[in-house]
Order: structure tokens, then sequence, then C-alpha cells
């Protein structure tokens, strides 16, 4: 296992961008899009949109995709609390440690790979586009230091895990 966390530091390391440069910035950028606020604003958009055309498709949607995101920030952070891993030292200041000290599983790349996901089980273009900028995410997360790539990885796996059980389950019990 030290091998392994050994390999994964210094990766992550590797993929870390100079703080402040023009590449930091752009990375800084992205990396907020998958915050939470923004994720569920634009759910709540979504859901105003379906409601003022009262498209019921539209409306069951975005109602299943905000349940599989929230569930799949609930156990993104059951695993952070239980593992606690301690986040890489960023190369300068960024606000994740104001809200969040720990890296494991990320919940940027959780919670939008549960986005991708639902959105890839309604609505596959919007998916597509959706998970190429998970990947973003999840890449500048490391750029910019707040994750190792082990966390990046995780969240992934737990985001579209939890959200593809829950679009099941919900499209055959309901």
């Amino acid at each position: 296992m030290n091998r392994f966390r050994r390999f994964d530091h210094k990766l992550s390391q590797r993929l870390m961008v100079p703080a402040h440069s023009r590449r930091w910035q752009w990375a800084r950028l992205l990396a907020h899009l998958g915050d939470g606020q923004n994720v569920f604003l634009g759910l709540s958009l979504i859901y105003g949109l379906a409601w003022l055309t009262a498209n019921a498709d539209l409306l069951w949607a975005d109602f299943a995709i905000a349940i599989v995101v929230v569930i799949a920030v609930s156990v993104v952070t059951l695993i952070k609390f239980t593992f606690q891993r301690e986040r890489p030292q960023p190369p300068g200041e960024f606000v994740a440690f104001k809200y969040d000290s720990y890296s494991f599983p990320s919940g940027h790349s959780g919670r939008m790979a549960a986005l991708a996901t639902g959105l890839l089980f309604f609505y596959p273009f919007f998916g597509l586009i959706v998970s190429l900028i998970t990947l973003g995410i999840a890449v500048c997360r490391v750029a910019v230091g707040v994750h190792y790539v082990s966390d990046i990885v995780a969240g992934l796996i737990v985001g579209t895990t939890v959200a593809s059980v829950g679009l099941i389950l919900l499209h055959y019990c309901f």
C-alpha cells in the first residue's frame, strides 16, 4: 500500500502546475465549475424551465438526476469522513480548505460524475458534453493541488456507480 501511495503522490505532483501561473489560473477556474452551488444552480434552472413549460418528462429527468446527485454527494461525504485523508498542499491559496479538509474521494469528481451519468441516461448528447467537462474538472483538481489522482478516480467511480444504480432503481420502481 505504501508503494501505491508514493506512486499516487509522485504522479499527482507531476500533474500540478506552478502556482499563480496563467495555466494555474485557468485550471483553478475549471476546477471550480464542479462546485456544489454551480451544479445545483444548473439543475434548478432546468427544473424551472421544465415547470414553466409543463414538460413532465423534463421534470422527471431533472428530479431523478437531482436525487442521484444528492445520494452520490452523501456517499462521497460518508467515505471522506471515514477515511479522513488529508489534502495535498496546494501550490497557492484555494478556497476548498475553508469548507472541506479531506480529499478522498473527490467530491467534485463524484458530484460531476453523478450529474454526467444522469444526463447520459436521459440526454446522451448533453451527458457526453458534461462527461468531458467532468474529466477536465477532475484533472484540474489535481493540477491546482487540492487532490491526489486516486481521489479523483475514486470520486468518478463512486459518482458513476451511485448514479447508475440509483437511476436503474428509479426506472424500475417508478
